[in-house]
Protein backbone atom coordinates (compact mmCIF):
# COMPACT_ATOMS: atom_id res chain seq x y z
CA UNK A 1 0.00 0.00 0.00
CA UNK A 2 3.08 2.44 0.95
CA UNK A 3 4.59 1.33 -2.15
CA UNK A 4 1.29 2.25 -4.53
CA UNK A 5 1.02 6.01 -2.26
CA UNK A 6 4.77 6.39 -2.80
CA UNK A 7 4.18 6.14 -7.05
CA UNK A 8 1.10 7.91 -6.75
CA UNK A 9 2.84 11.06 -5.23
CA UNK A 10 5.94 10.53 -7.41
CA UNK A 11 3.51 10.65 -10.91
CA UNK A 12 1.41 13.61 -9.37
CA UNK A 13 5.14 15.29 -8.87
CA UNK A 14 6.24 14.22 -12.86
CA UNK A 15 3.27 15.87 -14.36
CA UNK A 16 3.58 18.85 -12.57
CA UNK A 17 6.88 19.00 -13.26
CA UNK A 18 6.05 18.17 -17.27
CA UNK A 19 3.37 20.71 -16.75
CA UNK A 20 6.00 23.30 -15.25
CA UNK A 21 8.26 22.59 -18.43
CA UNK A 22 5.97 23.28 -20.66
CA UNK A 23 4.16 26.33 -19.22
CA UNK A 24 4.78 29.64 -20.83
CA UNK A 25 5.17 32.67 -18.68
CA UNK A 26 2.49 35.42 -19.08
CA UNK A 27 3.61 37.96 -21.03
CA UNK A 28 4.55 41.11 -19.59
CA UNK A 29 3.87 43.76 -22.28
CA UNK A 30 1.27 43.40 -24.73
CA UNK A 31 2.25 45.45 -28.11
CA UNK A 32 -0.75 46.22 -30.21
CA UNK A 33 -0.31 48.33 -33.70
CA UNK A 34 -2.65 50.45 -35.66
CA UNK A 35 -2.62 52.00 -38.66
CA UNK A 36 -4.58 55.33 -39.03
CA UNK A 37 -4.60 58.91 -40.59
CA UNK A 38 -3.36 61.11 -38.52
CA UNK A 39 -2.45 63.72 -41.68
CA UNK A 40 -4.20 64.28 -44.65
CA UNK A 41 -8.20 64.88 -45.22
CA UNK A 42 -9.47 62.04 -43.32
CA UNK A 43 -7.02 63.04 -40.04
CA UNK A 44 -9.73 64.06 -38.04
CA UNK A 45 -11.00 60.58 -37.50
CA UNK A 46 -7.50 58.89 -37.14
CA UNK A 47 -6.39 61.25 -34.48
CA UNK A 48 -9.63 61.22 -32.17
CA UNK A 49 -9.77 57.43 -32.98
CA UNK A 50 -5.98 57.45 -31.30
CA UNK A 51 -7.03 59.62 -28.68
CA UNK A 52 -9.79 57.10 -27.19
CA UNK A 53 -7.74 54.19 -27.36
CA UNK A 54 -4.80 56.16 -25.79
CA UNK A 55 -7.50 57.46 -23.14
CA UNK A 56 -8.45 53.71 -21.88
CA UNK A 57 -4.95 51.87 -22.21
CA UNK A 58 -3.17 54.35 -20.41
CA UNK A 59 -6.32 54.24 -17.86
CA UNK A 60 -6.22 50.35 -17.96
CA UNK A 61 -2.41 50.86 -17.47
CA UNK A 62 -2.58 52.79 -14.44
CA UNK A 63 -5.39 50.92 -12.12
CA UNK A 64 -3.83 47.46 -13.54
CA UNK A 65 -2.36 44.78 -10.72
CA UNK A 66 1.05 43.63 -10.45
CA UNK A 67 0.56 40.22 -12.00
CA UNK A 68 -1.37 41.51 -15.40
CA UNK A 69 0.50 43.00 -18.44
CA UNK A 70 1.29 46.09 -19.79
CA UNK A 71 -0.79 47.34 -22.94
CA UNK A 72 1.63 49.04 -25.13
CA UNK A 73 0.03 51.24 -28.46
CA UNK A 74 1.79 51.62 -31.62
CA UNK A 75 0.28 54.18 -33.58
CA UNK A 76 1.32 54.94 -37.05
CA UNK A 77 0.22 57.20 -39.63
CA UNK A 78 -1.07 56.08 -43.11
CA UNK A 79 -2.78 59.72 -44.38
CA UNK A 80 -5.84 57.09 -45.78
CA UNK A 81 -3.54 55.87 -48.43
CA UNK A 82 -3.35 52.33 -48.91
CA UNK A 83 0.87 52.05 -49.83
CA UNK A 84 1.21 54.04 -46.96
CA UNK A 85 -0.65 51.41 -44.92
CA UNK A 86 1.20 48.31 -46.41
CA UNK A 87 4.31 50.17 -44.89
CA UNK A 88 3.16 50.27 -41.48
CA UNK A 89 2.12 47.06 -41.55
CA UNK A 90 5.69 44.92 -42.45
CA UNK A 91 6.85 47.55 -40.49
CA UNK A 92 4.96 47.11 -37.08
CA UNK A 93 5.39 43.13 -37.94
CA UNK A 94 8.88 42.75 -38.80
CA UNK A 95 10.60 45.49 -36.24
CA UNK A 96 8.17 45.64 -33.38
CA UNK A 97 6.49 42.39 -33.08
CA UNK A 98 2.82 43.52 -32.46
CA UNK A 99 0.55 41.00 -30.89
CA UNK A 100 -2.51 42.26 -32.96
CA UNK A 101 -3.59 45.45 -34.66
CA UNK A 102 -6.75 47.40 -33.67
CA UNK A 103 -8.97 50.15 -34.26
CA UNK A 104 -7.22 50.04 -38.18
CA UNK A 105 -9.05 52.84 -40.07
CA UNK A 106 -10.45 52.93 -43.31
CA UNK A 107 -12.04 49.95 -46.04
CA UNK A 108 -9.02 50.60 -49.07
CA UNK A 109 -6.15 50.98 -46.12
CA UNK A 110 -7.76 47.34 -44.49
CA UNK A 111 -8.28 45.46 -47.97
CA UNK A 112 -4.68 46.45 -48.94
CA UNK A 113 -3.03 44.71 -46.11
CA UNK A 114 -5.38 41.96 -46.08
CA UNK A 115 -2.59 39.30 -47.73
CA UNK A 116 -0.25 40.58 -45.20
CA UNK A 117 -2.83 39.68 -41.95
CA UNK A 118 -3.40 36.42 -43.74
CA UNK A 119 0.03 35.09 -44.08
CA UNK A 120 1.34 35.85 -40.49
CA UNK A 121 -2.05 34.97 -38.75
CA UNK A 122 -1.97 38.74 -37.15
CA UNK A 123 -5.30 39.61 -35.56
CA UNK A 124 -7.18 42.12 -36.82
CA UNK A 125 -9.74 43.57 -33.80
CA UNK A 126 -12.31 46.42 -33.65
CA UNK A 127 -11.21 47.91 -37.34
CA UNK A 128 -13.15 51.30 -38.10
CA UNK A 129 -14.78 49.85 -41.17
CA UNK A 130 -18.08 48.12 -41.87
CA UNK A 131 -16.51 46.59 -45.15
CA UNK A 132 -18.30 43.48 -46.43
CA UNK A 133 -14.78 41.14 -47.29
CA UNK A 134 -14.59 41.30 -43.27
CA UNK A 135 -17.74 39.26 -42.60
CA UNK A 136 -16.69 36.88 -45.48
CA UNK A 137 -14.06 34.14 -43.83
CA UNK A 138 -11.09 36.81 -44.97
CA UNK A 139 -8.57 34.45 -43.65
CA UNK A 140 -6.88 35.41 -40.85
CA UNK A 141 -7.99 36.20 -37.03
CA UNK A 142 -10.46 39.01 -36.82
CA UNK A 143 -13.09 40.82 -33.91
CA UNK A 144 -15.55 43.44 -35.52
CA UNK A 145 -17.57 45.55 -33.15
CA UNK A 146 -19.15 48.09 -35.30
CA UNK A 147 -22.69 47.13 -37.82
CA UNK A 148 -21.57 46.26 -41.22
CA UNK A 149 -21.70 48.86 -43.97
CA UNK A 150 -24.91 46.57 -45.16
CA UNK A 151 -26.53 47.11 -42.00
CA UNK A 152 -26.04 51.12 -42.28
CA UNK A 153 -26.86 51.10 -46.06
CA UNK A 154 -30.20 49.38 -45.12
CA UNK A 155 -31.28 51.97 -42.23
CA UNK A 156 -30.29 54.51 -44.77
CA UNK A 157 -32.79 52.75 -47.16
CA UNK A 158 -35.73 52.23 -45.11
CA UNK A 159 -35.31 56.11 -44.12
CA UNK A 160 -35.29 57.50 -47.19
CA UNK A 161 -37.65 55.04 -48.54
CA UNK A 162 -40.21 54.28 -46.24
CA UNK A 163 -39.82 56.82 -43.77
CA UNK A 164 -39.47 59.77 -46.03
CA UNK A 165 -40.91 58.41 -49.47
CA UNK A 166 -38.17 58.93 -51.73
CA UNK A 167 -38.07 57.10 -54.95
CA UNK A 168 -35.81 59.01 -57.12
CA UNK A 169 -32.17 58.34 -55.07
CA UNK A 170 -28.58 58.77 -56.11
CA UNK A 171 -25.02 57.82 -55.06
CA UNK A 172 -21.84 59.83 -54.11
CA UNK A 173 -19.19 57.79 -53.68
CA UNK A 174 -15.67 57.55 -53.15
CA UNK A 175 -13.70 56.14 -56.36
CA UNK A 176 -12.02 53.29 -54.10
CA UNK A 177 -12.73 50.10 -52.45
CA UNK A 178 -14.80 52.14 -49.84
CA UNK A 179 -16.75 53.23 -52.19
CA UNK A 180 -17.40 50.16 -54.21
CA UNK A 181 -18.04 47.96 -50.67
CA UNK A 182 -20.86 50.87 -49.96
CA UNK A 183 -21.65 50.70 -53.64
CA UNK A 184 -22.63 47.30 -53.38
CA UNK A 185 -24.19 47.93 -49.93
CA UNK A 186 -26.85 50.22 -51.25
CA UNK A 187 -27.71 48.89 -54.59
CA UNK A 188 -28.84 45.83 -52.26
CA UNK A 189 -30.31 47.91 -49.97
CA UNK A 190 -32.11 49.77 -52.57
CA UNK A 191 -33.37 46.65 -54.45
CA UNK A 192 -35.14 45.00 -51.56
CA UNK A 193 -37.27 48.02 -51.99
CA UNK A 194 -37.93 47.49 -55.42
CA UNK A 195 -35.56 50.40 -56.71
CA UNK A 196 -32.60 50.99 -58.55
CA UNK A 197 -30.47 54.25 -57.81
CA UNK A 198 -30.62 56.94 -60.89
CA UNK A 199 -27.24 57.86 -60.86
CA UNK A 200 -24.51 56.70 -59.17
CA UNK A 201 -21.30 59.91 -59.24
CA UNK A 202 -17.84 59.42 -57.78
CA UNK A 203 -15.20 61.53 -56.98
CA UNK A 204 -11.71 60.71 -56.19
CA UNK A 205 -10.33 59.97 -52.43
CA UNK A 206 -8.66 62.66 -50.60
CA UNK A 207 -9.70 65.14 -53.04
CA UNK A 208 -12.77 67.73 -52.83
CA UNK A 209 -13.39 67.52 -56.78
CA UNK A 210 -16.72 67.29 -56.43
CA UNK A 211 -17.93 69.21 -59.55
CA UNK A 212 -17.99 66.72 -62.09
CA UNK A 213 -20.31 64.80 -60.32
CA UNK A 214 -22.54 67.32 -58.86
CA UNK A 215 -23.51 68.13 -62.56
CA UNK A 216 -24.07 64.42 -63.10
CA UNK A 217 -26.54 64.39 -60.39
CA UNK A 218 -28.30 67.27 -61.35
CA UNK A 219 -29.29 66.58 -64.75
CA UNK A 220 -31.39 64.14 -62.87
CA UNK A 221 -34.43 63.79 -61.19
CA UNK A 222 -32.94 62.89 -57.93
CA UNK A 223 -34.94 63.54 -54.70
CA UNK A 224 -32.27 62.27 -51.86
CA UNK A 225 -28.43 61.20 -52.53
CA UNK A 226 -26.54 58.74 -50.17
CA UNK A 227 -23.06 59.97 -49.67
CA UNK A 228 -20.07 57.69 -49.36
CA UNK A 229 -16.74 59.66 -48.23
CA UNK A 230 -15.43 62.04 -45.72
CA UNK A 231 -16.57 65.08 -44.40
CA UNK A 232 -14.65 67.96 -46.38
CA UNK A 233 -15.96 66.66 -50.03
CA UNK A 234 -19.23 65.72 -49.13
CA UNK A 235 -19.28 69.12 -46.90
CA UNK A 236 -18.70 70.84 -50.15
CA UNK A 237 -20.77 68.93 -52.00
CA UNK A 238 -24.11 69.70 -50.35
CA UNK A 239 -23.11 73.26 -50.09
CA UNK A 240 -22.52 73.53 -54.00
CA UNK A 241 -25.69 71.39 -55.00
CA UNK A 242 -27.72 73.71 -52.74
CA UNK A 243 -26.50 76.91 -54.47
CA UNK A 244 -27.19 75.11 -57.25
CA UNK A 245 -30.84 74.27 -56.59
CA UNK A 246 -31.33 70.93 -55.30
CA UNK A 247 -33.70 70.66 -51.79
CA UNK A 248 -33.67 66.83 -51.44
CA UNK A 249 -32.34 64.71 -48.31
CA UNK A 250 -29.38 63.16 -47.41
CA UNK A 251 -27.63 60.20 -45.52
CA UNK A 252 -24.13 58.68 -45.05
CA UNK A 253 -22.08 56.35 -43.13
CA UNK A 254 -20.52 56.79 -39.98
CA UNK A 255 -17.13 57.02 -41.51
CA UNK A 256 -17.45 60.32 -41.99
CA UNK A 257 -17.81 61.94 -38.66
CA UNK A 258 -21.16 63.44 -38.40
CA UNK A 259 -20.06 66.29 -35.83
CA UNK A 260 -17.11 67.72 -38.64
CA UNK A 261 -20.03 67.36 -41.65
CA UNK A 262 -22.40 68.71 -39.50
CA UNK A 263 -20.05 71.55 -38.85
CA UNK A 264 -19.00 72.48 -42.40
CA UNK A 265 -22.33 72.51 -44.08
CA UNK A 266 -22.82 76.41 -44.48
CA UNK A 267 -26.40 76.04 -45.76
CA UNK A 268 -30.34 74.36 -45.15
CA UNK A 269 -29.75 71.05 -45.47
CA UNK A 270 -31.34 67.66 -44.13
CA UNK A 271 -29.14 65.20 -43.22
CA UNK A 272 -29.14 61.74 -41.32
CA UNK A 273 -26.14 59.93 -40.77
CA UNK A 274 -25.95 56.33 -39.41
CA UNK A 275 -23.70 55.59 -36.05
CA UNK A 276 -22.39 52.43 -34.66
CA UNK A 277 -22.49 53.65 -31.07
CA UNK A 278 -25.13 55.64 -29.05
CA UNK A 279 -24.57 59.55 -29.09
CA UNK A 280 -21.62 59.64 -26.34
CA UNK A 281 -22.52 63.01 -24.98
CA UNK A 282 -26.37 61.70 -23.50
CA UNK A 283 -25.75 57.80 -23.08
CA UNK A 284 -25.91 57.02 -19.52
CA UNK A 285 -24.30 53.59 -19.40
CA UNK A 286 -21.64 52.97 -16.81
CA UNK A 287 -18.87 53.08 -19.51
CA UNK A 288 -20.16 56.23 -20.77
CA UNK A 289 -19.80 57.94 -17.71
CA UNK A 290 -16.20 56.60 -16.99
CA UNK A 291 -15.59 58.19 -20.86
CA UNK A 292 -16.65 61.23 -20.31
CA UNK A 293 -14.87 61.48 -16.93
CA UNK A 294 -11.68 60.59 -18.85
CA UNK A 295 -12.24 62.74 -21.82
CA UNK A 296 -13.18 65.26 -19.29
CA UNK A 297 -10.00 65.18 -17.28
CA UNK A 298 -7.58 64.75 -20.21
CA UNK A 299 -8.88 67.64 -22.02
CA UNK A 300 -9.96 65.00 -25.50
CA UNK A 301 -12.70 65.37 -27.72
CA UNK A 302 -15.86 63.80 -26.49
CA UNK A 303 -16.93 62.40 -30.21
CA UNK A 304 -17.98 59.17 -31.85
CA UNK A 305 -14.70 58.71 -33.02
CA UNK A 306 -12.63 59.03 -29.41
CA UNK A 307 -15.42 56.94 -27.98
CA UNK A 308 -15.29 53.93 -30.42
CA UNK A 309 -11.64 54.08 -29.70
CA UNK A 310 -12.51 54.25 -26.12
CA UNK A 311 -14.66 51.30 -26.22
CA UNK A 312 -12.43 49.04 -28.35
CA UNK A 313 -9.84 49.45 -25.67
CA UNK A 314 -12.39 48.57 -23.16
CA UNK A 315 -13.16 45.56 -24.58
CA UNK A 316 -9.58 44.32 -25.61
CA UNK A 317 -8.61 44.96 -21.83
CA UNK A 318 -10.77 43.19 -20.32
CA UNK A 319 -11.04 39.88 -22.68
CA UNK A 320 -7.64 39.23 -21.65
CA UNK A 321 -9.04 37.27 -18.62
CA UNK A 322 -10.35 35.14 -20.94
CA UNK A 323 -6.77 34.91 -22.92
CA UNK A 324 -4.29 33.31 -20.48
CA UNK A 325 -2.22 31.27 -23.68
CA UNK A 326 -0.08 32.00 -26.24
CA UNK A 327 0.39 33.12 -28.84
CA UNK A 328 -2.47 36.07 -28.63
CA UNK A 329 -3.97 34.87 -32.00
CA UNK A 330 -4.98 31.66 -30.89
CA UNK A 331 -7.50 32.94 -28.16
CA UNK A 332 -8.12 37.22 -28.32
CA UNK A 333 -11.49 36.71 -30.86
CA UNK A 334 -13.36 34.27 -28.80
CA UNK A 335 -12.05 35.87 -25.66
CA UNK A 336 -13.57 39.09 -27.40
CA UNK A 337 -16.50 37.32 -28.17
CA UNK A 338 -16.70 35.81 -24.42
CA UNK A 339 -16.35 39.53 -22.99
CA UNK A 340 -19.23 41.04 -25.00
CA UNK A 341 -21.81 38.28 -23.90
CA UNK A 342 -20.32 38.36 -20.31
CA UNK A 343 -19.65 42.33 -19.29
CA UNK A 344 -22.55 44.18 -17.93
CA UNK A 345 -21.25 47.56 -19.01
CA UNK A 346 -21.01 46.46 -22.60
CA UNK A 347 -24.49 44.58 -22.41
CA UNK A 348 -25.76 47.56 -21.23
CA UNK A 349 -24.16 50.54 -23.52
CA UNK A 350 -24.85 47.85 -27.06
CA UNK A 351 -28.22 46.28 -25.71
CA UNK A 352 -26.69 43.19 -27.66
CA UNK A 353 -28.65 40.31 -28.00
CA UNK A 354 -28.62 36.90 -26.34
CA UNK A 355 -28.36 34.95 -29.72
CA UNK A 356 -25.63 34.34 -31.81
CA UNK A 357 -25.59 36.78 -34.30
CA UNK A 358 -23.38 39.22 -36.17
CA UNK A 359 -25.47 42.13 -36.69
CA UNK A 360 -24.82 44.96 -34.61
CA UNK A 361 -27.56 48.32 -33.72
CA UNK A 362 -27.49 51.06 -35.71
CA UNK A 363 -27.87 54.51 -34.78
CA UNK A 364 -28.40 57.99 -36.32
CA UNK A 365 -27.78 61.27 -36.12
CA UNK A 366 -29.52 64.20 -37.68
CA UNK A 367 -28.91 67.54 -39.11
CA UNK A 368 -31.95 69.11 -39.80
CA UNK A 369 -32.92 72.59 -41.21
Amino acid sequence: MLKLFLKAILISAALLQSLLCFATPAKTTIKLGMSVALSGPASHIGQQLKQGHELYFNYANQKKRPEQPHIKLLVLDDGYEPSRAVDNTHYLIKHQNVDALIGNMGTPTTHAIKDILKKHQLPLLMPYTGAEFLYQNPGFPIFKLRASYLDEAKDQVKYLVEELGHKNVALFIQADEFGLTLEKSHRQALKNQGIEPVVIARFRRNTNDVAKALTQILTTQVTAIAMIGTYEPLSAFINQAYRAGFRGSYTSVSFVSSASLFEHITVPANIMVTEVLPDPQTCQSQICTLFRAQATAHSKPISYQSFEGFINAYLFTTALQYCQQTPLSDCISSAISRTLKTDPALQDLLKLPQKNTPQRQVYRSYLKY
